[in-house]
């Protein structure tokens, strides 16, 4: 058996970080953490040299519609494939394909794209988040109201049978919500609330029916009034209930980010980025499904002014999570891998480095970002100038 050992490094396990260890990685996982003094060596060892950066679990992402040019919309398998190469350049090792409101034929077209590249190995696409169609139109951003309509069966249930999607985001007051919402929660599909106007009332009888998360928080959503306090206010009492983040200093201030954390705690917190076509671009007008967005500054907007996505990647985000709450790397570190994969119901098999779960992670260097990704052990990236004369990997 070949094993892959990363030294010099510091390796997280679970909320604290180990010097002098080596992590072992063989078919795929990963296989032990031990003291580097401790581990004998075998004949077909390979090495890589971490320089003392850090281990870190792979970064979870279950909201980007797009990035580098691609939109998940496109329904094509090199757009799939080039933005799965965009993310992992960002240290991104599993994500959700956001869809957008749409027909349901361009909605079929994009899952099935999603499904076939989800498949394929080492890639970092778990499947899909079902963002809309299914939205309040008031609380509607900038997805298209001309493809907002109430939940049928005959339409969702073939998605939700297809087995791609992990996420649906929906407004549960429409009408037909409440089947939907049976249906995909006896699935094991995460709901979770957004575009929507509920009330504390109605938002606290979905979290009994199985609502388990708020979509890009704070935004697409009612405000808090000190006599109609809302669905946050209702979501931030139930502990079972996940917050989506979008921590780019544009969609919420750094002092509500703050806020959040203070109320409901990093395990709660899942870091998002929502980008779309244009993250990792110039400025410039770019397609997100049928609107057509404007980024100025690095911030999206469609032509009516909302926000439109964003450009954020997750390494700046971990980083935007660290500068705005004043945090350390251990203490961001969860609300990008943990909590995210937990919320899919993929915790610990993805965000984490335990003994026996997929050898998905990055190796990050605090002032130089990321330095490499791998996904089940393999290297998908590896930033210019980590490897000097061949000693990233050497035989042993």
């Amino acid at each position: 058996m070949s094993r892959l050992l990363i030294e010099n490094s510091q390796i997280w396990q679970e909320d604290r970080f180990l010097s002098e260890h080596t992590l072992v990685i063989a078919d795929g996982l990963i296989r032990d953490v031990c003291p580097a003094a401790d581990l004998a060596p075998m004949p077909n060892d390979r090495r890589i040299d971490g320089g003392g950066a850090y281990i870190l679990p792979g970064f979870v992402d279950l909201h980007v519609h797009g990035g580098d040019g691609y939109d998940v919309m496109d329904a094509s398998p090199s757009a799939l494939r080039g933005l799965c190469e965009f993310l992992t350049r960002q240290g991104v090792t599993s994500f959700l394909g956001t869809t957008m409101a749409d027909t349901r034929e361009r909605i079929d077209a994009a899952l099935a794209t999603i499904s076939a590249c989800a498949a394929r190995p080492h890639s970092p696409l778990l499947g899909a988040h079902l963002e809309g169609p299914y939205l309040n139109p008031t609380f509607r951003g900038s997805q298209p109201e001309a493809h907002l309509r109430a939940p049928h069966a005959e339409e969702y249930l073939p998605w939700l049978d297809s087995g791609t999607i992990k996420q649906i985001t929906l407004a549960p007051e429409l009408d037909g919500a409440a089947e939907l919402m049976r249906a995909a929660h006896a699935r094991g599909i995460t709901l979770s609330q957004g575009h929507s106007g509920a009330s504390y009332e109605a938002t606290s009888e979905y979290i009994a029916g199985g609502l388990r998360q708020i979509t890009h928080t704070f935004n697409g959503m009612a405000g808090i009034h000190h006599r109609r306090p809302g669905s946050f206010v209702a979501a931030s009492e139930h502990p079972a209930v996940n917050f989506e983040i979008i921590p780019d200093g544009v969609h919420v201030h750094p002092a509500v980010v703050r806020m959040l954390l203070r109320l409901v705690g990093t395990e709660r917190v899942i870091v998002i980025t929502d980008a779309m076509r244009a993250a990792g671009l110039d400025d410039g007008e770019f397609g997100m499904g049928d609107v057509a967005v404007i980024v100025k500054d690095g911030i999206a907007r469609d032509r009516q002014g909302s926000l439109a996505g964003s450009t954020l990647t997750m390494a700046q985000a971990l980083r935007n999570m660290m500068a705005f709450c004043g945090l350390s790397l251990a203490e961001a570190l969860p609300m990008v891998t943990r909590a995210p994969a937990r919320a899919i119901g993929m915790y610990p098999r993805k965000g984490s480095l335990q003994t026996g779960t997929d050898a998905d992670l990055v190796i990050w260097d605090i002032d130089g970002g990321l330095r490499a990704t791998l996904i089940g052990g393999e290297l998908v990236y590896v930033a210019q100038g980590f490897v000097r004369s061949g000693e990233l990997v050497s035989d042993a």
